[in-house]
């Protein structure tokens, strides 16, 4: 399992007002919601016990929201760049701008471990990241992701 597996053109958002992790969290919500066909409460109430047990806010900026969904469901991903940067409660203090979420069944979470692996390791990469943040639309982030 790859990013560009994860995620599609419909799922990737540059610019995104977000005013809160709530909020941020919530429009991930709705997005997932869509592509999953799943109530978006649900997939909320998750996120929000997820950030409970820990913030997903790994530092420099970045968030890397992830629950569990039913294995009967496909994994997928939204990606949102933040018009302006939201207290994430992240562990190095820092607000957060980018926010990479992933949902992916249960039955599959070795494959999740993947994933997440990759998107650190493209999240790390200085350069990467301002190029990233510096997008001004869906289109740039998608070439950026390589999601066709």
């Amino acid at each position: 399992m790859n990013i560009s597996s994860l995620l599609n053109k419909e799922s990737v958002f540059a610019k995104t007002a977000c005013t809160s992790k709530k909020c941020a969290l919530e429009k991930i919500s709705h997005i997932a919601g869509e592509k999953l066909n799943i109530d978006p409460q649900i997939l909320f109430n998750r996120l929000i016990a997820r950030e409970k047990i820990g913030s997903t806010g790994v530092g420099t900026g970045i968030a890397i929201p992830h629950v569990k969904i039913d294995s009967a469901l496909p994994a997928t991903a939204v990606f949102i760049q933040c018009e302006s940067a939201i207290d994430y409660d992240a562990y190095d203090g820092n607000k957060v701008d980018i926010l990479f979420a992933i949902f992916v069944p249960e039955d599959r979470c070795k494959q999740y471990l993947s994933a997440l692996s990759e998107i650190s390791q493209k999240l790390l990469d200085k350069q990467f990241l301002r190029r990233l943040r510096n997008a001004k639309n869906n289109e740039m982030l998608c070439l950026l992701l390589e999601i066709k």
